[in-house]
């Protein structure tokens, strides 16, 4: 038999207006039961299980109704029901999450913000830390426009140990901000993006960005690095004065050449840095300057290198190593003229920090390519007066005499070419002749010659006594006859200025190469090893003393700890004649060392194998070569 709902449904509606709710609440169950979609008559249900005091019953009725609306796109009619719901269960947390999603998807954001913020309130209060956690989460996804819940959403996320998803989260949440103008916040957001992954290196390159925009130098050196600064110009420049001004000019030295390497627009922006640093920091300013000069140099263009050298000492007057640096642009460049000017420079500025000898070194040039010049011979006295050199005006004169030959050479000679010096015949002493008794009797002028001709006075060079030096006495006629000599044509001023620039020249290479020894011996003893290097570097090039030179360097190398550089000079070296078999047995067995040292067990066992060749038993050689032997086989 079919069931009858319309007279079921009259039958309920008879039994309310008898006041018989229970019956009619009976009659309406039936109905949903036989027809459970029979939507309207589940509502009036619900009304009735409410009028009964069930609310219960109610509530099941009417989620029964909304989810169904919810789940057909009837959103209006699904959170009129679930308010009605809360009405009867106020606490009904599930009810709300259902009712913050409908309204969310009406567009009712503030609705369901309100009903997701009084969800989180209740299980906070109850201690649900976890679950307060999480509808914040789900806060944080309901309003892109909601920057607060967005960023308190990520940072609970964070907390929870997902710091990619934190991050990320961060990330939108800059990006967002960014295209609305909001930079201020944006970057707050970039710093917790690096909070949560310190390694974003696209975050702390847009901070660096921003606290370099800002002439916040200080905060830009937080984020940072040679890794976030890429490419980019700008960052690598602010990267070169975070890392001068923190003393860390290697480092910044690299970047400075990379940048000239691959920008050199960024040219100018590295001498303006160059520049404001060389009042506080001059030593660090004149490394930026040194590496544009290099730029300069390698591209030919010496006269630039100069220049720019040239305006860092008119703002660091008499600074030593740009000083040196700017001899060097000039000798490989052929600058004479600038480059005597500098050697000027150097001398005082030798003289002013106490440095004697290698003023004296300097100055000995200048007097030498210029004798004429008094103030390169007062220059040279002043030095020898620092050295406490006896009597410096003899020596002076001397030097000038061509009784000693001058130390210093041009440096503009070429020492790799230069051939040895062939060592002067010993000059053939004639005995002197007596003079006459008349002469005896007579108080006799004092005798001047040609090798005596230039004394050193109050006024300089005498160079009248030079050019009118009378001539030495003729042999007594008893003496045996001799060829008498070609009679010399005058000389005029032109012709001895020339001879002195003839007699500092010869035998250049090897004089400065001596000369440079030792002076490095001199600087390694004053423990200068950085000044030792550099003489060491250009007494190298004289072949004559390439192997004490390069042998020299090699130690010092190996003493800073340098090995692979230690190995190329002890190379070097020993491509040059050894002064004795036992220099050469020596450094060769330093070098197979050394390379042993450095895990090169091929090269050094070679080495090794050399020397026994040539020597035989030496020291622990065969003890070496059976380890390496072993080492290199594997055994």
């Amino acid at each position: 038999m079919a069931f009858d709902r319309d007279g079921t449904l009259k039958k309920a509606e008879k039994l309310l207006r008898q006041g018989r709710l229970e019956g009619a609440i009976a009659e309406y169950v039936q109905v949903v039961e036989a027809f459970p979609k029979d939507w309207a008559t589940a509502n009036t249900l619900g009304d009735l299980f409410v009028r009964a005091g069930q609310p219960d019953k109610a509530a099941a009725q009417y989620v029964r109704i909304a989810d169904h609306f919810a789940h057909e796109g009837f959103f209006p009619k699904a959170a009129a029901l679930y308010k009605k719901i809360l009405k009867i269960r106020p606490d009904d947390e599930a009810v709300t999450l259902n009712l913050a999603e409908i309204s969310a998807k009406q567009g009712l954001l503030a609705d369901a913000k309100a009903q997701l913020t009084s969800v989180a309130e209740r299980r906070r209060g109850r201690g649900d830390t976890a679950g307060a956690r999480e509808i914040v989460i789900r806060l944080g996804s309901l309003d892109p426009s909601d920057v607060e819940a967005r960023r308190q959403a990520a940072l609970v996320i964070a907390e929870s140990g997902d710091v990619a998803e934190a991050a990320k989260r961060f990330r939108d949440l800059a990006a967002d901000l960014t295209e609305k103008g909001n930079e201020t916040e944006a970057l707050e957001a970039l710093r917790e993006v690096v909070r949560c992954d310190p390694e974003d290196h696209g975050a702390l390159a847009r901070l660096a960005r921003a606290a370099l925009g800002a002439g916040k130098l200080d905060e830009a050196r937080q984020f940072l690095s040679r890794e976030v600064a890429g490419d980019d110009p700008v960052l690598l420049e602010a990267l070169v004065e975070i890392e001068m001004r923190a003393g860390r000019v290697d480092e910044g030295l690299v970047i400075v050449r990379e940048l000239l390497a691959t920008h050199a627009d960024v040219l100018p922006q590295i001498l303006q840095l160059a520049w404001m640093m060389s009042e506080s920091s001059p030593d660090v300013a004149f490394a930026c300057v040194d590496a544009i000069a290099d730029r300069f140099a390698a591209a030919g263009d010496h006269a630039q290198a100069a220049s720019v050298l040239r305006e860092f000492i008119a703002r660091v007057p008499r600074h030593i190593p740009t000083l040196l640096k700017l001899v060097e642009v000039c000798v490989d460049g052929g600058l004479e003229k600038p480059m005597y000017e500098t050697q000027v420079e150097l001398a005082e500025a030798y003289l002013d920090a106490g440095q004697a000898l290698e003023a004296s070194v300097i100055a000995e040039d200048l007097v030498a390519c210029e004798p004429w010049e008094q103030t390169h011979i007062d220059r040279f006295r002043r030095a020898l007066v620092m050295l406490k050199t006896p009597n410096p005006d003899a020596v002076i004169a001397e030097r000038l005499s061509g009784q000693s030959p001058f130390t210093a050479t041009d440096p503009f000679v070429d020492l790799s070419d230069s051939p040895p010096a062939a060592p002067e015949p010993e000059p053939v002493v004639e005995p002197e002749p007596e003079p006459p008794p008349a002469a005896r009797k007579e108080p006799a002028a004092p005798e001047t010659s040609a090798s005596s001709a230039f004394q050193i006075s109050v006024d300089g060079i005498d160079l009248d006594a030079a050019l009118k030096a009378p001539p030495r006495p003729a042999p007594k006629p008893s003496a045996p006859p001799a060829e008498p000599p070609a009679p010399s044509p005058p000389r005029s001023l032109d012709q001895v200025f020339q001879k002195f620039r003839d007699d500092s020249s010869r035998g250049a290479g090897e004089i400065q190469g001596e000369q440079h020894v030792a002076l490095a011996r001199t600087y390694q003893e004053m423990g200068m090893l950085d000044e030792a290097v550099q003489a060491l570097q250009t007494a190298v090039r004289s072949p004559r003393h390439r192997f004490e030179a390069a042998s020299m360097l090699a130690s010092i190398s190996r003493q800073r700890g340098q090995l692979v550089q230690a190995v190329e000079w002890m190379e070097r070296a020993l491509e040059a004649p050894a002064p004795s078999p036992s220099a050469g047995h020596g450094l060769l067995y330093t070098l197979g060392e050394t390379l042993e040292s450095l895990g090169e067990v091929a090269r050094a066992l070679a080495v090794f194998l050399e020397l026994q060749a040539d020597v035989g038993e030496y020291r622990d050689l065969q003890a070496r070569i059976d380890r390496l032997s072993r080492v290199q086989t594997g055994g």
